[in-house]
């Protein structure tokens, strides 16, 4: 028993350093303590002093870069109009008013012949 409460005592004794230096550097860094890793953190100091917001903003949201709707909804309206897709960017920009058809539009001479050997076979069985 009495070894047991030594190594405690050790591996507390030894770990509290460690502990506070961490809370330390999140507080200077002015996040949440115990909620990094050390590592972490000093990552995070290193981005701030390189003013890298990518990598601030990945560490702060635990390893995720989420993207601002906004910013994505921007970059779709703006790939619409480099791709000449109009209609894809009139109905973005409009909030879904405007009118998008799916049918095809064109000659397909494959299709033609098909449809006016139908329309020959049904006028032959009338």
């Amino acid at each position: 028993m009495k070894t047991i409460a030594l190594t405690t005592a050790l591996v507390t004794a030894l770990a509290a350093p460690a502990a506070f230096a961490s809370d330390n550097l999140a507080a200077s860094l002015g996040v949440q303590p115990g909620a990094y890793t050390t590592a972490e953190l000093i990552q995070l100091r290193q981005a701030m002093s390189d003013n890298d917001q990518m990598t601030v903003a990945f560490i702060l949201n635990g390893g995720s870069a989420p993207v601002d709707a906004s910013v994505a909804f921007d970059a779709r309206v703006r790939q619409a109009q480099e791709d000449d897709e109009h209609a894809i960017a009139a109905y973005l920009n409009d909030g879904g008013t405007e009118v998008i058809s799916t049918q095809s539009f064109g000659y397909n001479e494959v299709a033609a012949r098909i449809f006016a050997q139908l329309a020959e076979e049904s006028r032959f069985e009338d």
